[in-house]
């Protein structure tokens, strides 16, 4: 998620169903997160705890109110038709009816898998993961499980990546995922520009949104690899639209991929496929996800399903959680932690940028 506009003020304690908010996880352009738990009788499969997305579907003016109900039922069709171990898993939906407080009456409610944090989390302590390759595997495996089902993600980033209690990774925030319809789908006119290809840097749009392929998250799959294994972009520059600008200039030939030295040669080789210039030189060198994926197995030393060490259950306090989540990312099998549902006043609640 990005920005922080879409923030809805949840007091800990209100209860959304059967569910009751404990604190502030993330806030976004489009949504915020609370940890919740449940407070009453669960039937089978019903967690103890999740996370409550709330996206402001009530009151908000009738072009807002129509885009932010778009981008719901977007992640909720996706999370309902397609059920697979790398994509965060969907619970329940709910409507809020109060009235009494206008930003929230109307309310759209996704109740979610709760994760641990997120991979920029991570990246903002440890920018080159110990782990990074076993992560990159694993979020290539959801990419794979999403593509295989016809979707495109649209915005993969590091804070679209969750992290679980185990240490493994999990594809989430689909508000902007589209249909494959044949050969393209059609998403939201929006997206993480570091991680847009260049086709779409400037889109053309129509009534239905942006055409986007497949081809779209492999390039942000390149990005995000070359992010994770060595601290930097592939593409030069001190700002987002300085990288955009490199990132047209490639695409029309006036411009070199430099890839950071520090990059192995076998992985040098995926990300170079990877960030093809075009749709059709990027299909020539992947094929598919599937394809994809066997390479990054065999670059990252896993099996198909990879796993990071599991931690032992350990109570935390809030400023703790970083330090943790680093330290699952570095393969220690001696660091454990969980969440905690109570935090110090004092203590500001990550975000997701």
């Amino acid at each position: 998620m990005t920005g922080g506009s879409g923030a809805v003020l949840v007091p800990k304690g209100y209860r959304v169903g059967p569910w009751e908010v404990r604190r502030h996880l993330a806030s976004g352009g489009f949504a915020t997160v609370y940890a919740a738990r449940h407070t009453g009788d669960r039937g089978p499969g019903v967690p103890g705890r999740a996370a409550l997305k709330i996206l402001p579907t009530g009151t908000r003016t009738p072009r807002q109110l129509r885009h932010l109900r778009e981008l719901a039922e977007r992640e909720v069709e996706l999370l309902r038709k397609v059920r697979a171990p790398r994509l965060i898993q969907l619970y329940d939906t709910l409507t809020l009816d109060d009235p009494a407080q206008p930003e929230l009456d109307g309310a759209t409610v996704l109740v979610l898998e709760r994760a641990e944090g997120s991979l920029d989390m991570v990246l903002e302590h440890a920018p080159k993961p110990e782990a990074g390759p076993a992560l990159l595997a694993g979020i290539c495996e959801g990419l794979h499980q999403l593509h295989h089902a016809g979707w495109v993600h649209g915005d993969l980033k590091p804070a679209n990546v969750l992290l679980m209690k185990d240490g493994s990774a999990r594809l989430a925030d689909f508000n902007t995922a589209a249909e494959l319809e044949g050969t393209h789908a059609y998403a939201p006119a929006f997206a993480t520009r570091d991680y847009t290809p260049p086709e779409l840097i400037w889109p053309e749009i129509d009534e239905r949104g942006t055409r986007i392929r497949p081809s779209a998250d492999v390039w942000a799959f390149g990005i995000l690899t070359h992010v994770v294994l060595t601290g930097t972009f592939p593409l030069p520059g001190g700002t987002t639209e300085a990288r955009c600008d490199v990132a047209t200039r490639y695409a029309r030939g006036t411009e070199q991929l430099r890839l950071s030295p520090e990059l192995p040669d076998v992985w040098r080789e995926i990300v170079k496929d990877c960030l093809a210039p075009t749709h059709e030189q990027r299909v020539a060198r992947t094929a598919d996800t599937a394809t994809l994926l066997r390479r990054v197995d065999s670059a990252a030393g896993v099996s198909h399903s990879a796993r990071l060490p599991r931690l032992r259950p350990r109570r935390w306090q809030g400023p703790v959680l970083a330090g943790a989540l680093v330290a699952a990312v570095l393969g220690a099998t001696t660091v454990s932690y969980s969440l905690q549902d109570e935090v110090p006043a004092a203590t500001a609640p990550p975000t997701c940028k």
